[in-house]
């Protein structure tokens, strides 16, 4: 194979490119290589982005792609597609992409994400082997470079990859740490932490690994040896860097130490002025100390510059809506555009504009937010399902949670609440019948199954169909309360009452839940308990007096409870 090498640098521009193209274009439904039968498909791709339907939006792309050899089209479509989540579809155009432009390391990069997506390893392996075969420099530092550009959600199948590589390197600090870091993300802390300290291994004068054990540290909930861990280090350093006096700040902000956080951020500002990091995380724990003037003009500072924009935005929000200012604090939510705290924001201004008795308005905030900004679409799709719902736009949020089934049909929970909605409108059958859809769908998934199951049992007298699902679900999930609960709750329906009762009581102790209480109750109501039924009602009624499935059985035996 004849591959032409490059240096890390070169790649990582050609990279970077890419991934800057995914946060900052917005739908451009133009072809630079444009016939006429593309033209005639963008426009229908036109017409459904206007009505909002991103189905028909992205097959119409598709189509577009197909009639054109225009790189540009596809690399647009494909970025589309895996902003809307359309992952089937973005794999595809994803090869598309890298066979229109093959010498490309964007297109390249983008397979292997959609690879990695889609669970396809080995060939995600291979291609990043490619990718990593075309450096001048040594492979194990491209890699490091690259795995930040590795853009999947699901750190398992991440973790898949990068395991992989540290057989290939393992006498590399880079590699190890790599995958200390995707451990870490995925909350495999032990194994984290233990491939974190064979990078230090390897180079005991690198920092980084150090920086990931205190991280780690904490996620794990060891605040106090994390501040132990990395306050040692900053000690052994005749100048600590502002990395390390950060890694301690955030320590003592995980165990509340605002004060001693404060001191560590002063420091690097007192030593390196020119800060933008220690700026917003000054601002923040200014914030969290309550001292909102201060942490304001920080954040200002931080607007102004143009440095760290969205949070700025999102705390200057939180501040404006804590000091009254509803008005300020929907412009500054509204500019959080991008980020951790994009949705949330966005979000927040719906159900600001609702509470300003203008529900029709949040609910067009929402969708006018997922059509301009792509990568957003499906969190504002979920969200006005969910608003709709508290509402009590009934069958509005039926067809909205339709409308998720139809773009997602592999994610159950859509299905799910699909399926609940419906039993609140009282459609028994049509909601036993997409309980059955989703079981064919998903005949292994344990939360699926215990949900038929358990809502055959309420409204059906198919109890025998009901106890096979329920021990299905059992036989993947065995330690799940909620399907011990069921599996009580079956007993308890076929007359096993004291084996009922056995799991019921296992179930709650798993997991207090009002509504398992309510069965348990029920179960020693039956069996003519009554005392003990009693008491556990006012302990209910105590614990909680406002909850549904306790006031209905309360109500239904009022002469037990005298």
């Amino acid at each position: 194979m004849n591959i032409e090498k490059k240096s890390i640098k070169s790649i990582l521009l050609s990279v970077f490119s890419v991934l800057l193209f995914s946060f900052t274009s917005s739908i451009n439904l133009q072809a630079q290589d444009e016939n006429q039968t593309t033209r005639a498909h963008l426009n229908e791709a036109e017409i459904a982005l206007s009505e909002f339907n991103y189905k028909k939006l992205i097959e119409a792309y598709v189509r577009a792609s197909e009639s054109s050899n225009d790189v540009m089209l596809t690399k647009q479509a494909a970025w589309l597609a895996n902003n809307y989540h359309f992952d089937e579809i973005a794999l595809s155009l994803a090869k598309r992409w890298l066979y229109l432009d093959s010498d490309s390391d964007s297109a390249l990069l983008f397979l292997i994400n959609r690879q990695i997506d889609a669970n396809l390893i080995i060939a995600a392996k291979n291609n990043l082997k490619k990718l990593l075969a075309k450096n001048e420099g040594n492979a194990d530092e491209v890699f490091l470079a690259v795995i930040p550009y590795l853009t999947t959600a699901d750190y398992n199948k991440l973790n898949n990859l990068i395991y992989y590589f540290t057989k290939i390197y393992n006498k590399s600090e880079y590699v190890q740490y790599a995958y200390a870091s995707s451990l870490m993300q995925n909350g495999n802390y032990d194994a984290a932490f233990r491939y974190a300290e064979k990078a230090i291994t390897l180079d005991e004068k690198w920092e980084k690994p150090k920086l990931l054990i205190t991280r780690i540290l904490l996620l794990s909930d060891k605040n106090e040896q994390a501040i132990n861990y990395i306050a040692g280090y900053i000690g052994n350093q005749i100048n600590p860097s502002s990395a390390a006096r950060i890694e301690l700040a955030l320590a003592y902000m995980s165990s509340d130490r605002l004060d001693d956080a404060l001191g560590q951020v002063s420091q690097i500002l007192l030593e390196k002025n020119n800060q933008p990091e220690a700026v917003r995380l000054m601002a923040i724990i200014n914030f969290r100390l309550g001292d909102y003037d201060a942490a304001w003009l920080d954040f200002s500072e931080l607007l102004e510059s143009d440095l760290y924009p969205m949070d700025a935005k999102f705390y200057m929000g939180r501040i404006s809506e804590i000091k009254g200012n509803k008005v300020k604090a929907l412009e500054f939510y509204r500019g959080v555009q991008s980020g951790i705290n994009a949705v949330y924001s966005q979000i927040k201004v719906s159900n600001m504009m609702i509470s300003l008795n203008s529900g029709e308005a949040g609910i067009k905030h929402l969708r006018n937010f997922g059509q301009q900004y792509p990568k957003y679409m499906r969190d504002m799709l979920i969200a006005e399902a969910s608003i709709l719902v508290s509402l009590d736009q009934k069958i509005e949020a039926r067809e909205a949670y339709k409308n998720l089934i139809s773009y997602y049909p592999n994610d159950y929970s859509f299905g799910l609440r699909f399926a609940e909605l419906l039993l609140d409108a009282d459609h028994i059958s049509e909601a036993l019948h997409q309980y059955s859809l989703l079981e064919k769908r998903h005949p292994k998934n344990p939360d699926v199954l215990n949900a038929y199951g358990y809502v055959l049992t309420n409204y059906s007298d198919d109890y025998k169909k009901a106890l096979t699902l329920i021990k299905k679900a059992l036989r993947y999930d065995d330690k799940n309360p909620a399907i011990i609960d069921s599996y009580g709750w079956i007993l308890y329906r076929t007359g096993e009452y004291g084996r009922a009762l056995i799991e019921l009581k296992k179930a709650f102790s798993l997991y207090e839940d009002p509504e398992i209480m309510s069965h348990i109750i029920e179960v020693l109501v039956t069996m003519n308990k009554t005392s003990e039924a009693s008491a556990l009602m006012d302990e209910a009624k105590n614990k909680y007096p406002d909850n549904l499935y306790i006031n209905e059985l309360y109500n239904r035996y009022p002469l037990i409870w005298e």
